[in-house]
């Protein structure tokens, strides 16, 4: 790992500008953002643009389906945001009263997107309409299919558009002003709900959940629709939700990603045990039988899914060849649902670019995870003719390959990153321990929510005025308490008696606020020792 230095020179300027303390100026300085993102970071939208042009036409749509008591077919996707933009729009035409079904394919069988067999099935049922959620905009043959049936046909996603989509109706959030062009699928429908009049706290929470979950950037209209998401769940509302664990109040931007996100995406990745429709079910439920009985279902598949995780995280570790500039592992027993999760863990450790792989319908199908420094899709592009399929951003990718091109892939990384710097390389802010006053500290997070785009910079700090030092559980898990903050490593140092007589160290490591039953401490969690 290379860490560099990134320039927060300007952070004075923002003090003065915007009357902030020197954290906070140096963590906003660090985030690289231009003047517009500087604003809005201070002056957040306080209340929806609702573009007239883009919602009234489906509007108008809506209301004529109700009117001729047509049946609409709602199509989604089998990840968290799928699940809960299906939810949304369910919840949206069951206000409206216009008869309607769901589906969510099988990640397995059926795999992503809309076909046109699934809905010729439909058809068949007697829908005359169409509505995709988080997914459509690619669906050619699907959507000429609605054309040639008379179907009306309203596709609602956020991915980008290649070519021009042949529905009826589009709602993108590219057809809205910049604000608004991070949206993921449920927001963008969580925003036609508002644009009905028809949002509620539980709609407001689904698009939360989806927006961090999906990971896209916390920027613009998705600070508000995060916040306003989580003051409803800290308020004690949908129940659904916060049956999935044992919540203390507040509940943060992080709680969501690690203890609900997970269970929501399981029953989609396990898709040999579960029915991810299943889930939809549990969100649009109001009978509190139901929602502890299907909460308990969620979390024993999720179980299920941590421990399978384990097994074959351990099996594919035992795969990697240290010799190599990446990680290209195959094993045909590994579970599917579960080779983006193992390729996050292996590209973690060993800070390399890597796919886990395994045998999917007489193909290979893989996951791949970013060092952090590559580009991913971008070292994939010459390889795309050669994939059956192929899909991601600059982080992470899906994809396959028919089973005898498994060697030509690995020929084409290793000639490929031969003339590429595969080291990973992270930047750092560097932080006064002065600059880690209460006070300080208390103003930056007051800033929450923090996620993709908006992340905490790594620090480098030095540990000063230490005032305690002890070991946790054991000698690797250590603390250091300097006037009511901590620092805390769980590995990756050299135990405790290799510390025990240092009154200062220089340390890499994140920030982070905890609240306990009303109770606030902030930490610094370690990433690398320099003593």
């Amino acid at each position: 790992m290379i860490y560099i230095k990134t320039d927060t020179s300007d952070y004075q300027k923002l003090m003065e500008t915007y009357s902030i303390n020197s954290l906070l100026a140096k963590v906003l300085s660090a985030m690289k953002y231009d003047e517009h993102e500087i604003a809005s970071f201070f002056y957040p939208l306080t209340e929806f643009d609702l573009t007239e042009e883009v919602f009234e036409p489906i509007k108008i749509c809506l209301e004529k389906i109700k009117k001729e008591n047509k049946k609409v077919f709602i199509f989604g996707d089998y990840d968290c945001d799928g699940i809960c933009a299906t939810t949304i729009v369910k919840k949206i035409l069951d206000k409206m009263e216009i008869e309607n079904g769901f589906y969510i394919p099988d990640r397995f069988k059926e795999g992503y997107g809309l076909s046109q067999e699934k809905l010729e099935v439909a058809y068949k049922k007697g829908y005359e309409v169409l509505i995709t959620v988080d997914n459509g905009i690619s669906s050619k043959e699907a959507l000429q299919y609605a054309k040639e049936k008379s179907m009306i046909s309203i596709v609602t996603d956020h991915h980008v558009i290649v070519d021009k989509v042949n529905s009826d109706y589009l709602l993108h959030p590219s057809l809205l002003s910049d604000d608004y062009r991070y949206l993921c699928g449920s927001g963008i429908v969580y925003l036609l709900a508002c644009y009905l009049g028809l949002a509620d706290y539980s709609i407001a929470v689904l698009a939360m959940i989806a927006t961090i979950a999906d990971v896209v950037a916390l920027k613009g209209v998705n600070v508000k629709i995060v916040k306003d998401g989580l003051a409803y769940l800290n308020q004690g509302l949908y129940k659904n939700v916060l049956a999935l664990d044992k919540f203390t109040i507040p509940v943060t931007e992080e709680n969501v990603a690690f203890k609900i996100v997970p269970k929501i995406n399981a029953v989609g990745r396990m898709a040999d045990i579960a029915n991810v429709n299943n889930v939809v079910r549990f969100l649009l439920t109001d009978d509190v039988g139901e929602i502890n009985s299907l909460a308990a279902q969620i979390i024993e598949v999720n179980n299920a899914r941590l421990q399978l995780t384990n097994e074959q995280n351990e099996l594919v570790k035992k795969e990697i060849d240290l010799n190599d500039n990446f990680n290209l592992i195959y094993l045909p027993e590994l579970h599917e649902g579960l080779l983006g999760l193992i390729a996050t863990r292996i590209a973690d450790k060993t800070k390399k670019l890597t796919f886990v792989m395994t045998d999917s319908q007489n193909q290979i199908k893989g996951s791949g995870r970013s060092n952090g420094s590559i580009d991913i899709l971008a070292i994939l592009e010459d390889f795309r003719v050669s994939t059956v399929a192929l899909g991601g951003h600059k982080q992470a990718c899906g994809l396959t390959i028919e089973t005898d091109m498994l060697d030509s892939f690995k020929e084409y990384l290793e000639n490929r990153l031969n003339h590429h710097d595969n080291e990973a390389v992270e930047e750092y802010c560097e932080i006064n321990s002065k600059d880690l006053t209460i006070e300080n500290l208390k103003e930056l997070f007051s800033y929450r929510p923090f996620g993709q785009d908006r992340k905490l910079p790594l620090i480098k700090v030095t540990i000063e005025d230490i005032v305690e030092y002890t070991s946790l559980k054991n000698e690797c898990q250590l603390k250091w308490k300097c006037k009511g903050l901590e620092f805390i490593t769980f590995n990756n140092n050299k135990g405790y008696e290799y510390y025990k007589n240092l009154d200062k160290l220089e340390v890499y490591g994140y920030l982070q606020e905890n609240n306990f039953y009303g109770k606030t401490t902030y930490q610094v969690l370690i990433r690398e020792i320099l003593a």
